[in-house]
């Protein structure tokens, strides 16, 4: 992912889990985490809401590419300098838009167990675009089960955009009541941001997300099965593409698996032959990618969080990836 180059970025929420371990027989006795109450399979999709996107049309509905008007193009030209992608193009594009189902054909009959964990959203940004940052919330709470989806915290790393204070808290309060802003008084990074995040968080399971995201259609169950099951399973979406300069959404592949070079840069490998064979189930990868994954929040203290000492960005992801491993 790249900073849009990471708007290069969206969900198919399809799992891909990091680390299946065996939890010790001791763990299990102890109910400070969660456990499921049954193993019953039921289908957690939202037909109506499908239905619905279905039939709207507009700029940008359903992922198509979208472009303004000559008569935009300074403010286009204007709003590039300052995000590096089109937020022009996005403020015009619906909060809610549609998005393409391009999941694995199988994802759409895949059904997950009916007892699965509670789920915190935490969502650092600093001088995120206003449509693009409400997207992100807008996405995950509608095509999430009500039921699972407990909060959303933007967490605001210092932001110093006027829209970005109480504009934002007065929209929260009057059309997102799951949604707040945690503010850090200082510029601190995205590691920090996203500690302050989990540390108010309430919900079984945390999910992390970047601030110019959008989740696809039933993209929640296939992530949180595997903690369910297992809470010291991490898991990871795939991550589509959504193009900086016409918002157009598309697929990036069908999975990867997560390395790094010599020089530590992360690297994408193809999936093993058996795991390909066997999508849409998830599979094993080295490491992660670190933007967008979902952790239990009691594994996630267990492994001791982020190293404090962390800076902004960068190593996060393979810090998690090997404590995960080691655990």
């Amino acid at each position: 992912m790249k900073m849009l180059t990471n708007l290069d970025v969206d969900q198919k929420y399809t799992n891909q889990a990091l680390e299946v371990l065996q939890v010790p027989q001791r763990f299990l006795s102890q109910k400070d985490y969660f456990v499921p109450t049954t193993l019953e399979k039921i289908d957690w999709h939202d037909y109506q809401l499908i239905n619905q996107e279905r039939k709207r049309v507009g700029l940008g509905e359903h992922g198509y590419p979208a472009h303004l008007p000559k008569s935009d193009e300074d403010i286009e030209k204007k709003l590039y300098a300052v995000n590096g992608f089109n937020g022009a193009l996005s403020d015009k594009i619906p909060l809610n838009r549609s998005l393409p189902d391009i999941r694995h054909r199988l994802c759409e009959k895949r059904q997950y167990i009916a007892s699965l964990p509670t789920v915190s959203v935490v969502v650092p940004f600093h001088n995120e675009h206003w449509s693009t940052l409400l997207r992100t919330a807008y996405s995950a709470l509608l095509r999430a089960p009500d039921t699972l989806l407990k909060e959303v915290f933007l967490v605001d790393d210092a932001s110093t955009k006027d829209f970005l204070k109480d504009k934002l808290d007065d929209y929260l309060a009057k059309n997102m009541p799951k949604v707040k802003v945690v503010r850090l008084k200082e510029r601190s990074g995205l590691i920090t941001a996203r500690l302050a995040g989990a540390k108010v968080a309430t919900g079984d399971v945390l999910v992390f997300l970047d601030s110019h995201t959008e989740a696809n259609v039933n993209w929640l169950p296939p992530l949180l099965e595997p903690i369910a099951l297992n809470y010291r399973t991490v898991t990871c979406p795939f991550i589509d593409v959504i193009a900086y300069d016409t918002f157009e959404y598309r697929a990036q592949d069908e999975g990867a698996r997560g390395a790094f070079d010599w020089e530590f840069f992360y690297k994408r490998l193809p999936v093993l032959p058996k795991d390909e064979a066997n999508m849409p189930e998830p599979f094993e990868s080295p490491v992660m990618a670190g933007g967008l994954f979902a952790i239990s929040r009691k594994f996630f203290w267990e492994l001791g969080g982020y190293d404090p000492g962390l800076d902004i960005w960068g190593g996060e992801q393979y810090e998690l990836s090997f404590k995960t491993q080691n655990k």
